[in-house]
């Protein structure tokens, strides 16, 4: 009966996905901070993404706010990943849980990159001046549940995105809600990201000499002016997703998951995925395919894959550690390790 209900609310999701998708046009590379989109944590990376209805550790705060009400103890994760041409991915997230009913949390997202030198047309080869460029996010989220199985949680955060001495940053949010259905536990959930203010690069870095007046020979023609940039927007998200625990014991546990996204800079997308867990959480094994329905040339993964060890010492202390391999579509394959402490 609940495998059934399931697959019910699985194929719902994928006709709404279709649907929406068979009516849109794609919008890939016209946003801006798309290190938002990045995956977040070893265990979500190693899923998919396809953790809208899922997500259990601190990484909830990129993928669904509404999710914090799930501790029931402090929580720190560390997240990392080395990905191409010396780029860096990491995030710290800091959940702490309040009497049972809500939850607040702390978090920082960040991609740097290695130092690069300035090139111009005279000098293609390098000017020898080096220059840096990176990005980041600092919010913070808190999540109520206004029913026993009905959560809603948001997100409020800063983004900064700089390359050398020109930036643009502003405010988003995040929002999402999850519901424990009665059908044998089966979770939905769903959240908007990147809710927020158009960005707009700006700095010294536009200053340039500018003749106001080209008709007149005697006046300033080194008057400092600015280039004029575009506004972009943030890469505004909507998932829903469901979450079934297919079978659950002490030793065992077979859960499968599913998660419909619409981006607004590509076309509407599925991700699957599941999770085998054994010895009572000890260890995890996981995999996932995401963007399904994507064009190849839209697509940026092809797989996911991981696994998890979790520690507890007692009531006191539990250490968490995943690691997650995502194979892209075009690039090849990066690794990406958490660690959380529990507390």
């Amino acid at each position: 009966m609940q495998a059934r209900i399931f697959i019910t609310l699985f194929l719902i999701l994928v006709v709404g996905m279709a649907d929406v998708a068979a009516q849109s046009v794609s919008k890939t590379g016209t946003t801006a901070g798309n290190f938002l989109k990045m995956p977040v944590g070893a265990r979500s990376a190693a899923l998919g993404g396809a953790v809208a209805a899922s997500v259990n550790d601190p990484s909830a705060m990129r993928w669904n706010p509404a999710a914090l009400t799930g501790f029931d103890r402090p929580e720190v994760m560390l997240d990392h990943a080395e990905l191409f041409a010396s780029i860096r991915h990491s995030y710290l997230g800091v959940v702490l849980p309040i009497n049972g009913n809500s939850g607040i949390g702390l978090n920082i997202t960040a991609m740097t990159m290695d130092d690069m030198e300035e090139t111009t047309f005279d000098r293609p080869d390098g000017t020898g001046r080096m220059f840096g460029a990176y990005s980041y996010a600092a919010g913070v989220s808190y999540a109520l549940k206004l029913l026993p199985n009905f959560s809603l949680g948001a997100n409020v955060k800063f983004i900064n995105e700089t390359i050398w001495n020109t930036s643009a940053s502003g405010i988003a949010f995040d929002i999402g809600t999850t519901y424990v259905t009665p059908f044998d536990d089966i979770v939905f959930g769903v959240s908007v990201t990147n809710f927020g203010q158009k960005f707009r690069m700006l700095g010294d870095d536009l200053l340039i000499p500018a003749d106001v007046d080209r008709s007149s020979s005697g006046n300033n023609s080194e008057i400092p002016a600015n280039l004029d940039t575009d506004r972009f927007d943030l890469p505004l998200g909507l998932s829903a997703g469901l979450l079934w625990h297919a079978f659950d014991t002490e030793n065992m546990r077979v859960s499968l998951m599913a998660s419909g996204q619409s981006p607004s800079d590509n076309y509407q997308n599925l991700s699957v995925a599941a999770e085998l867990a054994f010895l009572n959480e000890l260890i995890t094994f996981r995999g996932g395919i995401p963007e399904i329905g994507l064009p190849q040339e839209d697509r940026m993964y092809k797989f996911a894959l991981g696994a998890g060890l979790k520690y507890s010492f007692g009531n006191n202390l539990a250490l968490d550690f995943g690691y997650a391999y995502q194979q892209h579509e075009h690039l090849g394959g990066t690794n990406r390790i958490s660690a959380s402490v529990a507390f």
